[in-house]
């Protein structure tokens, strides 16, 4: 008897290309949720701090691209689209309230490194003030561990249904219960943040989606082994 004919689309270049896609649109979607962070520059010029708020937004679309991130690795996507809205409509709320912690952190951090002595001024002759650099390394460091508590944070919400603190303690629990996870996240985390500050901050617009479908595929592991410890099977 002869094989059966592959039915079309389920080769792996098809699946490989499907995905590129998917990871172009998350990307394009991530970017038009937050044009308020986009056009951040000239919004401070216009109404000034209160521009800043637009960080607020970040929480509910990076939740959102998560689960559509998630169902397309999985293979279990209804469209990177359909996926987006849906968790955007749905986690709204929540991720404001889980994410909003986290930014707050990470903009005391932010103030504290720009006012930092010596961020601005050219070292000295004598070479930079060793307690600074230890300042900076120990902000930078910090700023980092919060980044990924957050990402962890919201890769969980996008995927269970948590009270927002049992959110709050999985995300700093999994820091240390999931070393290799965390440390890998941290490292994407770093990697993209040092290639922005070499090039130009403006090519997170295009590579936004690419960070957070890594970000989604090193987590898969951490999604597991909560999902077999903190919740009930079905």
């Amino acid at each position: 008897m002869a094989a059966k004919k592959a039915e079309y689309g389920s080769g792996p270049l098809f699946k490989a290309a499907g995905t590129v896609y998917g990871v172009m649109v998350g990307s394009a979607l991530l970017v038009l949720a937050n044009a308020l962070v986009v056009l951040l520059p000239l919004l401070l010029g216009l109404i000034g701090p209160v521009a800043l708020l637009g960080f607020v937004l970040l929480g509910p679309s990076v939740v959102a691209s998560c689960y559509a991130y998630s169902r397309l690795a999985a293979g279990e996507d209804s469209g990177v689209l359909h996926d987006f809205v849906s968790s955007y409509r749905s986690n709204f709320g929540q991720a404001i309230v889980v994410w909003v912690p986290y930014m707050l952190l990470l903009g005391v951090i932010a103030f504290n490194l720009a006012v930092l002595p010596g961020s601005a001024s050219p070292a000295s002759s004598g070479g930079a003030d060793p307690v600074q650099l230890a300042a900076r390394i120990g902000l930078v460091g910090l700023a980092i561990m919060v980044c990924t508590a957050a990402m962890n944070a919201m890769l969980l919400l996008s995927r269970f249904t948590f009270r927002i603190r049992d959110i709050h303690r999985l995300s700093v629990y999994t820091l240390g219960a999931q070393r290799k996870v965390s440390l890998g996240n941290a490292g994407i985390l770093f990697v993209a943040a040092f290639v922005l500050m070499m090039t130009t901050a403006w090519l997170i617009l295009f590579v936004a989606g690419l960070v957070v479908f890594l970000l989604c595929l090193n987590a898969r592991p951490l999604l597991k082994v909560v999902e077999e410890k903190f919740t009930v099977p079905a």
